[in-house]
């Protein structure tokens, strides 16, 4: 199946569309609409189309605007402008845009369904020829796309920063931003063959082509690594979750393929790349261990992980030794291989000295108790021995046992404790739905906001949490509503609709029925026919 989401600020053509349109006899099926370009934009991260119908006068964002940005955040959607004007200017301009077809105000259900079936041909042409198009493009890489490959090797490997900027300015490639971080795709254990890498790096390198130089890509590290550019803290995070979404879409779908996708820390030098690689590499190593798993995530960050194993990754190639970082996501196994690697960075002698074995010991506390905060617990109350401590005699003998014990407990605290983060961000988010869904302008960008994450990052949390997307919960929610105040009380079916968030009758009842299976009357009338058998 197709999905289609249609944006047109007229209700009648909306309506029109939706009821007229032969949709179950159809490979198509309608999977949203939207009254204009703003609030199309939120709900079509959300729910991922294959083709998009909209209008071009459109108050908020009209429809050259919304095709700009789709097809900057999502490259694959097909795109049919829908318009009442024949304006060439607005062709030629909807053409530049690569918008694939144009269609002119009244559109016939066969008109519209013949342009569907060739933009479903030509999806489906895409994907026949996507495993020839990578071996092509493999041959086809030109000389400076290999040494920028190459250039990136060694940046992640921590060669001089300004030589890098400076053989980058050669090939003609900006690397200079305010933030960077690095994005790590790999595979599930059995899926790593080389065979898999060639059609994935096709995918992979029209979407860095589409990110106007703000996305680097090479193969290295078991899978290909992402260096991503922003603005700031909140811009990096945006277009690292939505790129993650767009490649997890493209492979999956193309190429039936399990993907595993880690996002490393974001860092505010060049130079401090490799650390943010490493950081990805901890993450990617503990999503091919759950990979199996039924329902296991498949995109996540360090901000988002918990518990991450550290075999065979090196904690001394990272230029500052952060104790809090590795305790995030560390495995309680590996605690003594931190600590450890931490007395190696004090020196030798480090061990000896009655000065830097105190030093040692009051880092582990504040470290513990970081974690041990972060994820809702007192640290007096999960580590008391740490507090008791100041009254025992600390020896090289004994130190090291001491800090190893404070810092399990706390890796064991947090693994009991590392989903509550998220457990409250969707709790919150569910509150919030539950207060507003009766808005008819609800969007997942006023949700995002509320609990304090990007689009793209709450879109994440959300559907891996959650199990359905954020349109989806939102609609049941809604559907659920209607379905008790159609039981429980004598409203007219338009006053429900305005109840429930929909200023559509007529698209609320299409999606009552849609849910439900039957119309909103006739559950009604099930309901009492019910209650008067009782």
């Amino acid at each position: 199946m197709f999905k289609v989401f249609l944006v047109d600020d007229e209700i009648v053509v909306r309506e029109g569309i939706r009821t007229n349109f032969p949709w179950e006899q159809t490979e198509f099926v309608l999977a949203g609409e939207a009254p204009d370009g703003e609030i199309a934009l939120n709900m079509l991260q959300d729910v991922k189309p294959d083709i998009l119908i909209t209008d071009i006068r459109m108050p908020f964002m009209d429809g050259l605007e919304l095709c700009r940005q789709v097809s900057r955040s999502m490259p694959w959607v097909h795109t049919v402008i829908l318009s009442g004007y024949d304006d060439f200017s607005y062709a030629r301009e909807a053409i530049s845009l690569n918008v694939k077809e144009y269609l002119l105000k009244p559109v016939s259900s066969r008109d519209l369904l013949d342009v569907l079936q060739r933009i479903a041909r030509q999806i489906r042409e895409e994907q026949r020829h996507q495993a020839d198009l990578s071996a092509y493009r493999q041959q086809a890489a030109s000389t400076s796309r290999f040494q920028m490959e190459k250039l990136l090797v060694e940046l992640y490997g921590g060669a001089n920063d300004e030589r890098i900027l400076k053989s980058a300015r050669t090939l003609q490639v900006n690397l200079l931003a305010n933030r960077y971080l690095v994005m790590l795709l790999g595979f599930r254990k059995e899926e790593e063959n080389e065979t898999a890498l060639l059609p994935v790096q096709t995918v992979l390198e029209q979407l860095t082509e589409g990110s106007g130089g703000t996305v680097q890509l090479c193969r290295g590290w078991g899978g290909f690594v992402f260096l991503v550019l922003g603005d700031s803290a909140q811009d990096l995070e945006e277009r690292a979750y939505g790129l993650a979404q767009a490649v997890q879409y493209e492979v999956e779908r193309n190429l039936n393929l399990t993907i595993l996708i880690a996002i490393g820390d974001d860092v505010a030098v060049l130079k401090e790349v490799p650390k943010s690689l490493f950081s990805a590499q901890v993450i990617l190593e503990r999503l091919r261990g759950e990979a199996a798993r039924d329902g296991a995530h498949r995109i996540m960050s360090t901000q988002d992980y918990s518990s991450t194993d550290l075999s065979g990754l090196s904690v001394e190639r990272m230029d500052s030794f952060d104790l809090t970082d590795q305790l995030r996501c560390a495995s309680a196994e590996e605690v003594g291989s931190i600590l450890s690697a931490y007395e190696r960075t004090a020196g030798e002698s480090a061990s000896q000295s009655i000065i830097m074995i105190h030093y040692f010991f009051v880092e582990a506390v504040k470290a513990a108790s970081k974690v041990i905060q972060e994820n809702g617990g007192v640290p007096q109350e999960v580590i008391p021995s740490a507090f008791r401590v100041e009254n025992q005699q600390l020896s090289p003998e004994n130190a090291m046992a001491l800090c190893r014990g404070i810092l399990e407990q706390a890796i064991r605290f947090r693994d009991r404790n590392g989903s509550a983060r998220y457990r409250s961000v969707i709790h919150q988010a569910q509150d919030y739905i539950a207060r507003h869904y009766a808005d008819p302008n609800i969007t997942l960008r006023d949700v995002a906001s509320h609990v304090a994450l990007s689009n793209n990052h709450f879109c994440t949390v959300f559907s891996q949490e959650m199990g359905i997307t954020f349109t989806e919960y939102l609609t049941a929610q809604r559907v659920a509503k209607a379905r008790e105040l159609l039981a429980s009380t004598d409203l007219r079916t338009s006053e429900i609709s305005d109840a429930v968030g929909y200023n559509d009758p007529h698209y609320f009842s299409y999606q009552f029925k849609k849910q439900v299976g039957v119309s909103p009357r006739d559950y009604r009338k099930g309901q009492r026919n019910e209650g008067a058998g009782k």
